[in-house]
């Protein structure tokens, strides 16, 4: 089982001083000298989201040409806060999702060439074949420094056999992530058990976070004393001092108590978010947002895939009034109705994930926000699920990953069309990976 607590790194010294004692404090911060911080450089995080059934894309696409990004359109407005910190790259394909004489089946290949960028064999037996996905190459390279190499997370379940689109094996519609051109890494759909996997029991972890909660709180009102103690010593006669001094002995005693328990700091989510792992999508779509921000706090795994839904999924979203399937919205064939409807989804999910964006940049990792150490991409691989179109696809980068991407920008090639390979490819090299090509890029990106 893994530990649920975790030490934290000592970003400065606290001492508490009374009648010319320094009391220090050491379980507000953990033990490690500033000084070896620093000489550690932080690690980049990687997570790549996926969308299914594409966007309303003129609702997606800042107005303005390639530069500064601009007032964001409907569906990216969540982000606003966050502008400074993302970028839309537009005109961005993968020519894999195509037909290519292959005929129907593109929700199947929108899902399986998003992180691959290869063309998959249609087919719905055992013979699936499509490539190596962008984030186990990242695995392959950097999962070694961490307990998981990688972890594989989704909101909808699925088989690997049998047929789920047009032809195509289930296994191309419901998972992202690729270790070897025929074998997909199984996702975990289960938010408690995603838990258990990486900090141990739900339970126990929340009772010791409890126990933590409560021991700050002691802490807190010891502070609050000591202060009272100093003002306090700058009034006082030489009998009462002798009081003062008694006192502080007390204190100094109930120090040593917590100098003995373990300097840890809670990585438990709320309580509240675990009880409701298994009611609402909203809420198991929280709670799992919150389970990647503990992972990349912890350094658990530095790579991890988030499926929102499988390919072509039609879940109905009524917890946010769209009781239709959106799959079946995503086909509104311009019907206003039905476009409402799904602007009403693809805005509810850039709203998670601007708050799960929001939640990366108020954590502290090493003496920056998180969200500045992670490398995050965000997107569909069908651009209008109306059309089953693959070219211009709706894709966010967010967080500067340790210099890996400028952010606060709308890219927009001067090429028409510009392989979403070519981001991958970019992201492998910077990240240390010896490659020359990845699938069918050529080149890169203009001001990435």
């Amino acid at each position: 089982m893994a530990t649920p607590l975790r030490r934290r790194a000592l970003s400065r010294r606290t001492f508490l001083r009374g009648t010319g004692v320094a009391i220090a404090l050491p379980w507000l911060e953990a033990m490690t000298p500033s000084l070896a911080r620093a000489s550690v450089k932080a690690p980049t995080r990687h997570a790549f989201v996926f969308m299914p059934n594409g966007v309303k894309i003129d609702d997606w696409t800042p107005g303005e040409d390639s530069g500064r990004l601009g007032k964001l359109p409907f569906l990216l407005e969540p982000l606003e806060p966050l502008k400074k910190s993302v970028s839309v790259l537009s005109r961005l394909a993968i020519d894999a999702g195509r037909a290519h004489g292959d005929g129907p089946g593109d929700h199947a290949r929108a899902a399986s060439t998003f992180l691959t960028c290869m063309r998959a064999r249609k087919t719905g037996g055992a013979d699936i074949e499509v490539g190596v996905s962008v984030d186990q190459m990242l695995a392959e390279a950097i999962g070694g420094e961490t307990s998981l190499r990688s972890l594989e997370l989704g909101m909808q379940g699925g088989k690997l056999a049998g047929i789920c689109d047009s032809g195509y094996s289930c296994a191309y519609s419901n998972n992202i992530s690729w270790r070897t051109p025929t074998a997909p890494v199984a996702k975990e759909v289960d938010p408690r058990e995603v838990f258990r996997r990486l900090f141990g029991d739900p339970d126990v972890v929340l009772d010791q976070a409890e126990q933590l909660r409560r021991r700050e709180k002691t802490v807190q009102l010891l502070d609050q004393a000591l202060e009272d103690a100093k003002r306090l010593q700058r009034t006082l006669g030489p009998g009462d001092r002798a009081k003062l001094d008694e006192y502080l002995t007390a204190i100094r005693d109930l120090e040593k108590r917590f100098e003995n328990a373990e300097e840890t700091s809670t990585l438990a989510p709320p309580r509240e978010l675990l009880e409701q792992a298994g009611r609402s999508y909203s809420d198991r779509l929280a709670l799992m947002y919150e389970i990647m921000a503990l992972a990349f706090q912890a350094d658990i795994t530095r790579v991890i895939t988030f499926m929102t839904g499988n390919g072509g999924s039609n879940l109905s979203y009524r917890q946010i009034g769209v009781p239709d399937g959106h799959h079946d919205l995503s086909h509104h064939g311009n019907d206003e109705a039905k476009l409402t409807k799904l602007r009403t989804i693809n805005h509810f999910h850039v709203e998670a994930f601007a708050r799960f964006l929001t939640r990366l940049g108020e954590i502290e990792d090493q003496g920056s926000p998180l969200l500045e150490r992670c490398a995050i991409l965000f997107g569909s691989g069908l651009s209008d699920g109306n059309r089953h179109n693959h070219d211009n696809l709706p894709i966010l980068v967010a967080g500067q990953g340790n210099g890996l991407f400028k952010t606060g920008r709308h890219l927009m090639p001067r090429r028409s069309e510009v392989p979403l390979a070519n981001l991958y490819l970019h992201l492998l090299r910077k990240s240390g990976v010896r490659i020359t090509s990845f699938a069918d890029s050529n080149g890169g990106i203009e001001g990435l």
